[in-house]
């Protein structure tokens, strides 16, 4: 869902296209459908541009950082002052941890439009990458300030805040995003986010299920959700939550999750379930 907004001005104007099913893929999450659709659009379509920055765009989404490269480098072939696409070239070269590189592509964007969030937020994921919170805060609360409504924004500025131990911060950064969007599930996976690093699991539990309840589709509140209702349950004693961290961990692998961590954790805890009597934990 999420994903969606970083080219969503751009890939206006798509109906009757090649690229509306490849825009419709996108839009729902099924970034995988959207690339091969966006991938029968051929190289003499002037869409073409547009179909890579779709295909890099989901690449991204789907931390495929090298095919999301060559798909930006391609637009920025025909196009070398794209924003978009040199914001989404720079996200990619800091997945692939070339960062030198990406503070060069990432800087000329910001120079090339100030206001573009985009641009803004991904250099401050690239600085904090970096291990430099502080720089990477001004540019995320300066991205903030051109769109409060914008959830990756806030979902970077309350993650590095987090990592920093400023969680009074997070958190008034988390309720910024609800109190200036209350549909916004991001909202309320920030707060699960926050609540979850002050060790309080029953509201973080509450704001993680509030933010699916949104967006069913949201992979990381699946994935927190499911990794929350394992700890602090020994042998899996809590039978509610033993039973959502299964629900959860199933969701976020049929949703194209690739965790290899957490696989190992999700089938430990059913090769354990699988030994006990009758296959199931002993109620609380």
């Amino acid at each position: 869902m999420f994903a969606g907004l970083a080219v969503a001005a751009v890939l206006l104007l798509v109906e009757g296209t090649p690229l509306e099913k490849a825009m419709d893929a996108f839009r729902k999450g099924e970034y995988g459908d959207a690339v091969v659709e966006a991938m029968e659009v051929p190289a003499s379509d002037p869409l073409y541009p547009k179909a890579q920055l779709l295909m890099g765009e989901a690449h991204l989404a789907l931390e495929e950082w090298e095919n999301a490269e060559k798909a930006f480098r391609l637009v920025l072939k025909s196009k070398p002052d794209a924003v978009p696409a040199l914001a989404g070239l720079g996200r990619a070269l800091t997945g692939l941890e070339k960062h030198t590189a990406a503070m060069e592509v990432l800087r000329k964007a910001v120079r090339l439009d100030p206001k573009d969030v985009g641009a803004r937020r991904r250099l401050g994921e690239g600085l904090a990458a970096q291990g430099k919170p502080q720089d990477a805060r001004k540019e995320l609360e300066q991205a903030s300030k051109i769109d409060p409504k914008d959830p990756l924004t806030a979902r970077v500025l309350v993650e590095v805040l987090v990592k920093a131990g400023d969680v009074g911060d997070a958190a008034k950064a988390a309720e910024g995003l609800r109190a200036a969007d209350p549909r916004s599930a991001m909202g309320d996976f920030l707060r699960g986010l926050v609540h979850d690093r002050n060790g309080s699991a029953k509201e973080a539990i509450a704001s993680y299920e509030a933010a699916i309840a949104k967006d069913p589709k949201f992979l990381d509140a699946h994935k927190n959700l499911a990794i929350l209702c394992v700890a602090d349950n020994p042998a899996y004693r809590d039978r509610e939550r033993t039973d959502k961290a299964l629900a959860h961990f199933e969701k976020y692998f049929e949703l194209g999750g690739k965790d290899e961590e957490l696989r190992k954790v999700y089938d430990t805890m059913k090769s354990f379930l699988g030994s006990q009597k009758g296959g199931t934990p002993t109620g609380k």
